[in-house]
């Protein structure tokens, strides 16, 4: 896979470093529609498996994006497995 750089002017993400580049190791952009159904940060495992629910996203402009990598600088890197679904999540989960 290719070198990526992702600038990034978010100052108090975890993942935010010099520059204004983005150093985490996995990157989840989407819509807000899906977005929104989601917690406000997930984890890496978690980008997974909206990825994996549902697929491809269709946006008319970068105004109907959202990254859902960011982390406060202070609640530190996220651990564990999947973040859970809340029932809007599931809704979309299951219409797609």
């Amino acid at each position: 896979m290719p070198k990526l750089e992702v600038y990034c002017t978010v100052g108090n993400c975890h993942y935010w470093a010099d520059g204004n580049h983005c150093v985490a190791e996995k990157i989840l952009i989407t819509t807000d529609e899906i977005g929104r159904a989601y917690p406000e940060a997930l984890e890496a495992g978690g980008a997974g498996d909206v990825v994996r629910q549902h697929g491809q996203t269709d946006a008319r402009t970068c105004m109907e994006t959202c990254c859902k990598t960011f982390t406060p600088r202070s609640q530190g890197r996220p651990t564990g497995g999947p973040a859970r679904m809340d029932a809007a999540a599931r809704e979309l989960a299951r219409r797609h």
